[in-house]
C-alpha cells in the first residue's frame, strides 16, 4: 500500500467533525418533514440569524457553486453583470456555473493579493459604462472573504468597497466559504462584520469548516428575497431531506464551534509558515492571514514535496505551491512537515 501522505490539499479534504457527524446521527431517528419543514432547519435557521443579529432570510444548499449560483441569479438579470477579481471562484474554478447558468457576464479585474481595490473597482465601472446599452449593466460585486489566496479583507477595506459600492448602487455579495478563517483571524463576530459592511447576500460556507456537505445562502436585502423560496427550488439547491444539511449547522453555531474550528486551522497554517520561512529556498508568496498557504519552491522540490504532502501545485511556471491546514490538522502534522522540508533543505541545498 502507498505510504500515508501529510493530508494539506484542502479544507474540502478533511472529515465531518465529530460533533457534526453526531448531529447528523441524531436527525436520522424518526421522520420529519421533508425540502425543510423541520425542526432541525427551523433551528439551523434561528442560530445563523441570532448569529448576524439582524432579519435576514437563510436557505441551506447542499455546494458552495450551488450558493453563489443562486446568489446571483437573485441578484442581477441576464443583461446586468457581475464584477469580481479575475481569480474569484465564480470566474476561475466553478466551470462557468454563473456565466452558464445565471446569464450574466463576469466583469473581472486583476486582484491585488487576492483583493479587489477600490480603484480597479471604479476604473472597471467606468469603462463598462462608457457604451451605455452596448455594454452590459454593473449590478453586483462578488468577492471573497477570505481570498482564494488566503489573505483577509480588514473591516476598513470592506468597509471602503462597500461605500463605492453604495455610491454606485451596486449591491454587494460576498463568497464566504471560508469566512470562519477570516472572521477568527480579524477576532470578530457575523454581527461586528455585517455592524460596518451590510452586505446584501452572503454564501456561507460550511462544508470546509467541519461540515459533511452544508452550505447556506443568507439574504439580507428585502429585494433580494422575494421569489427566493421558489429560486432555492428552481435552482436545484432545494433538497427533500433538508434535516441532515440543516442539522449540521446546529452545532457549528452552537457555542462557537466554528471559532474554536477556524482558529485551529489558522493556528496550524500559521505554524508552517514559520517553517517556510526558515528556509532561503521556499518563499511566501502571500501574507498567511488564515488558513491557505502559498509558496514557491525549487522545481525539483516540487515533485518530492507532493510524495510526501498531498498539496497541490498551483502555479507550475512560477514553482508555486499551495497547502490549506483545515480543523483537523494537527500537531504532529506540523511536526511531519517540518521533517519533510527539514531533509529537503539538506538533501537539495
Amino acid at each position: 500500500m502507498p505510504h500515508q501522505k501529510i493530508s494539506l490539499a484542502s479544507d474540502n479534504c478533511a472529515g465531518v467533525h465529530p460533533t457534526v457527524m453526531q448531529a447528523i446521527l441524531a436527525a436520522n431517528a424518526g421522520y420529519a418533514p421533508s425540502y425543510g419543514a423541520d425542526a432541525w432547519t427551523e433551528e439551523a435557521h434561528r442560530l445563523i440569524q441570532q448569529a448576524f443579529g439582524r432579519p435576514c432570510q437563510v436557505l441551506i444548499v447542499p455546494s458552495g457553486t450551488g450558493s453563489n449560483v443562486l446568489a446571483l441569479k437573485l441578484a442581477c438579470r441576464r443583461f446586468e453583470a457581475v464584477l469580481c477579481t479575475d481569480i474569484a471562484h465564480i470566474n476561475y474554478q466553478e466551470s462557468g456555473a454563473a456565466e452558464s447558468i445565471v446569464g450574466c457576464k463576469l466583469l473581472s479585474m486583476p486582484h491585488v493579493q487576492g483583493k479587489i481595490t477600490c480603484a480597479a473597482l471604479q476604473k472597471k465601472l467606468t469603462s463598462e459604462r462608457a457604451f451605455g446599452k452596448h455594454s452590459t449593466a454593473p449590478r453586483v460585486l462578488s468577492l471573497s472573504q477570505t481570498t482564494e489566496v488566503g489573505t483577509v479583507y480588514t473591516l476598513d477595506e470592506l468597509k471602503a468597497v462597500w461605500q463605492l459600492c453604495q455610491a454606485e448602487n451596486i449591491l454587494l455579495h460576498m463568497d464566504g466559504s471560508r469566512l470562519y478563517n477570516a472572521l477568527a483571524a480579524l477576532k470578530i463576530s457575523f454581527a461586528d462584520m455585517l455592524q460596518i459592511v451590510p452586505l446584501d447576500i452572503l454564501s456561507l460556507g460550511g462544508t470546509k469548516n467541519g461540515l459533511m456537505g452544508a452550505e447556506a445562502l443568507v439574504i439580507f436585502n428585502p429585494l433580494l428575497q422575494e421569489g427566493s423560496d421558489h429560486m432555492h427550488k428552481q435552482a436545484l439547491q432545494l433538497m427533500s431531506k433538508m434535516r441532515f444539511l440543516s442539522a449540521q449547522y446546529i452545532p457549528l453555531f452552537k457555542d462557537d464551534l466554528w471559532r474554536k474550528l477556524a482558529l485551529q486551522a489558522n493556528d496550524k497554517a500559521q505554524q508552517i509558515a514559520l517553517l517556510i520561512q526558515e528556509l532561503p529556498q521556499l518563499r511566501l508568496s502571500y501574507p498567511v492571514e488564515s488558513n491557505q498557504i502559498f509558496f514557491t519552491a525549487p522545481a525539483a522540490w516540487i515533485p518530492l514535496i507532493q510524495d510526501k504532502i498531498s498539496c497541490i501545485a498551483w502555479d507550475k511556471d512560477k514553482g508555486e505551491v499551495r497547502l490549506i491546514a483545515s480543523w483537523s490538522t494537527s500537531e504532529k502534522d506540523v511536526e511531519d512537515v517540518q521533517a519533510v522540508l527539514a531533509g529537503l533543505a539538506t538533501d537539495y541545498p
